[in-house]
């Protein structure tokens, strides 16, 4: 069995992986004042949790982009599986040929998902990620990544419109049935959701314009289930993307 896991700016991903099929999946919050010892009881109780026996796991592979919870985690994990975890560095094959101006900017997150994306469903593909931050990632039709769009996400637009306003409160974000709103709550949550959706709208049309061909589009990330609903073009929503290109990059790398 595989084991992926992808530590983001909020959410740590973790996904159980049969070949290609994942098996469980789990996720809890990022904290970088955890320690390996508080790292290890949290993995050992989910194992527990989820009937899983340590000794199941044959290969790791590991994604960050908040390298001040790598070595705690990282030490953790080897510590529980006895075995070194893959790290996307240069010189893992990915399959993914990165062609922008500074291919070691690109995080590792964003080469999982674009991984996952190009070998589950083609391209040339426009990938909306909807995280911390807002992403659209484009695969164009020779089978590469050329071009990034990076926007404040959903719950970082609705945090800084209510802490820089004095008369705005904190809010769960939900897209209301109309944009019609009659109410504060509803009128942020609608400027929220409504506005961030047509932006990736505009954006994925700006994209097909330029190009002068269409994409197969996709919408992943913590934050796509409040758009997958309210958003004009079409959109293959996969909740799991960036799990599976993890465990496609593992398996492209064992040891033959």
């Amino acid at each position: 069995m595989n084991l992926c896991i992808d530590v983001g700016n909020t959410t740590v991903g973790v996904g159980f992986f049969k070949e290609e099929q994942l098996h469980k999946r789990l996720s809890f919050t990022v904290d970088t004042k955890k320690t390996s010892d508080e790292y290890i009881s949290v993995i050992e109780r989910t194992l527990k949790d989820l009937s899983l026996d340590a000794k199941q796991i044959d290969r790791i592979i590991f994604s960050s982009v908040v390298p001040s919870v790598n070595d705690e985690l990282i030490s953790a994990v080897k510590t529980i599986f006895n075995k070194e975890p893959l790290l996307i560095a240069p010189g893992v094959k990915t399959g993914l040929p990165v062609h922008v101006d500074n291919p070691s900017e690109v995080g590792n997150d964003l080469i999982a998902v674009m991984v996952g994306a190009k070998e589950k469903y083609g391209y040339p593909c426009l990938i909306t990620d909807l995280g911390t931050a807002t992403k659209v990632l484009l695969i164009d039709k020779s089978g590469a990544f050329v071009s990034c769009m990076i926007m404040p996400g959903l719950a970082l637009s609705v945090s800084a419109l209510t802490n820089r306003a004095a008369l705005l409160h904190e809010i769960s974000v939900k897209a209301p049935k109309t944009v019609m709103a009659k109410n504060t709550v509803d009128a942020i949550n609608a400027g929220v959701t409504y506005g961030h959706a047509d932006m990736i709208d505009g954006i994925i049309n700006r994209y097909e314009e330029e190009l002068g061909y269409p994409c197969k589009h996709i919408l992943t990330g913590g934050s796509a289930i409040y758009l997958k609903d309210i958003l004009r073009n079409e959109f293959i929503y996969d909740e799991t993307l960036c799990l599976e290109g993890l465990n496609r990059i593992l398996i492209r790398n064992e040891d033959k």
